[in-house]
């Protein structure tokens, strides 16, 4: 199924559950936030990005775009809710969480990190 739905290009439902600051499922489908890191559940910023989402996105209606990729036994892509657009940018505009370079190839978290400031949490060393 994971195959299948990685090389489709949007991927639409509801929230079922919050893993951690970047990874949702969608039905019982895992996503991962492209280009975005979130400290680890284990610090107070990771607890704070988790409940964030789970307020935010719980039930909620969301569009994930897919990127094609699979990391851990979840697809990955750029997910928005109606209302508060691209998740992983207000993620960013908040201090939640923090552009991962590596993985925003294409830059789409360049500018909304640049207006954010520098983010203060951890940066695994896969982002540099």
């Amino acid at each position: 199924l994971a195959n299948f739905l990685s090389a489709q290009t949007t991927l639409e439902g509801n929230v079922t559950k919050v893993r951690d600051g970047d990874t949702i499922e969608v039905g019982q489908i895992p996503i991962r936030f492209q280009g975005l890191t979130c400290d680890e559940l284990n610090t107070v910023r990771g607890q704070k990005a988790r409940d964030l989402l789970k307020r935010l996105l719980m039930g909620e209606r969301v569009i994930c775009k897919l990127s094609g990729e699979i990391t851990y036994e979840r697809l990955v892509g750029r997910c928005f809710l109606s209302d508060k657009g691209d998740i992983a940018s207000h993620l960013i505009e908040n201090g939640y969480c923090g552009r991962c370079n590596r993985y925003d190839e294409k830059g789409f978290y360049t500018e909304v990190q640049r207006k954010a400031g520098s983010y203060t949490g951890v940066f695994p060393s896969y982002c540099h």
